[in-house]
């Protein structure tokens, strides 16, 4: 079977996305009540970090993502339709074949096999946008603006499942919650299901807007290691 690798390219002197922006392609969903987050080939892009070696993603033909990580670090991101950002919860499976050393995720340079980003409209605010982001991407690249705020689901780190902290890349715009903590077994597929509406509310005091973004990247860089891991089913679902 072939499998879809997604590529960089420069734009405006920063690193970009490269794939051409498309409609989103949405399939019928299986029940009323949950539609999968996939899309073809274009609807997903693919940012770099200036002076970071870029992590792959491959994509597989049953819609399974592969992020591949060899002291490097990317992200692979894209819009959401209405059909999805309208759900509160989100499912998906993901499962780990190597892993970077535990690292402190509160502090900037923690590296992580996996993770996945939630990306929400919020109050705008003059300053105090995430700096790791906006080195990468403009502004107003696909409508994502300096007021957005982010939900990120770790797989790895030090420390223990289920522990919520602030993102150290965003300040107060940002919070990190760990699935799979410290210990967790590489090899073996595993279900999450999160309330997003709920982690908002918790992370930031707020009823949460409706998602905007969703993305998925993997990161060594900072230990110099290899990271390898894939990430299926993304759906988002009423219950």
């Amino acid at each position: 079977m072939r499998c879809a690798e997604f590529h960089i390219a420069k734009r405006g002197g920063l690193l970009a996305a490269a794939l051409t922006v498309g409609l989103l392609a949405f399939g019928a969903p299986a029940k009323a009540s949950e539609i999968t987050v996939d899309g073809g080939a274009d609807s997903w892009k693919t940012i770099e970090f200036p002076g970071i070696v870029p992590s792959r993603f491959v994509k597989s033909p049953d819609g399974k993502i592969e992020v591949l990580s060899d002291k490097s670090s990317a992200m692979l991101y894209r819009a959401l339709g209405p059909q999805e950002s309208g759900r509160r919860y989100l499912t998906w499976r993901w499962r780990v074949d190597a892993a970077p050393p535990p690292t402190d995720l509160t502090r900037r340079g923690g590296d992580r096999p996996l993770a996945i980003h939630l990306c929400f409209k919020g109050k705008p605010r003059k300053a105090g946008f995430m700096d790791w982001m906006s080195r990468a991407i403009q502004a107003d690249v696909d409508g994502f603006s300096r007021d957005h705020r982010c939900l990120t689901y770790i797989w790895g780190g030090d420390a223990a499942a289920g522990r919520m902290f602030p993102n150290p890349y965003m300040k107060d715009r940002g919070f990190m919650v760990i699935l799979r903590g410290v210990g967790a077994p590489t090899g073996e597929w595993f279900m999450e299901k999160i309330d997003c509406a709920m982690d908002y509310r918790d992370a930031f005091g707020e009823d949460a807007p409706k998602p905007s973004f969703i993305a998925i990247s993997g990161d060594s860089d900072g230990t110099k290691s290899i990271a390898a891991g894939s990430i299926a089913a993304l759906t988002f679902r009423d219950n």
